[in-house]
């Protein structure tokens, strides 16, 4: 999913509780957590601190490790709305109070699936330049789970370079060896 395609839903989308179900999409897609790590987090778990909200995500589901509190610049569009949401929940309570199938339909509504923003943000990272180290230190993972993500990377830059061969003038690509 692009930036794009993600600004686009978030305001086009259908949302039952624009600003709850908002923050929480935010919270998934800026992240690439998975979603009950999400779900099941609480307003302790968050800090303000100058321009940056940071999440302690706490435990990882499916055995992976626990990471430093992730960063979420107060810039970025609708992170407003996770820390309006954070603000108006009671301390000790969770931040996004509904069920595991809830959760999934919130998502489901706008976007295609929750595991999309998982892969999304790890692929986007991937792109980017960022390192294995860097991608386990921000997702908690192993090395043999990120590499999963790394060869969809692989294949996706391959296929888009296909691109490259039909930009090509007519007079090579029709060169016969």
């Amino acid at each position: 999913m692009t930036d794009q395609e993600f600004l686009e839903g978030m305001e086009k989308g259908l949302f039952i509780k624009a600003d709850l179900h908002r923050a929480y999409n935010a919270l998934l897609f800026y992240t690439g957590v998975r979603r009950n790590e999400a779900r099941l987090t609480r307003k302790e778990q968050f800090s303000l601190q100058g321009d940056i909200l940071f999440w302690d995500v706490g435990h990882r589901e499916k055995h992976s490790k626990e990471t430093e509190p992730l960063p979420l610049p107060m810039g970025l569009p609708y992170v407003d709305v996770i820390y309006s949401a954070v603000q108006r929940t009671d301390p000790g309570e969770y931040v996004f109070p509904f069920s595991d199938k809830t959760a999934y339909n919130i998502v489901r509504r706008v976007f295609k699936y929750p595991h999309f923003y998982r892969l999304s943000r790890i692929t986007n990272f991937y792109e980017q330049g960022r390192t294995n180290t860097q991608l386990k230190s921000w997702t908690g993972l192993t090395l043999t789970a990120l590499d999963s993500y790394a060869g969809r990377v692989d294949i996706m830059k391959m296929g888009k370079s296909l691109l490259d061969i039909t930009s090509a003038p007519a007079s090579i690509q029709n060169k016969k060896d």
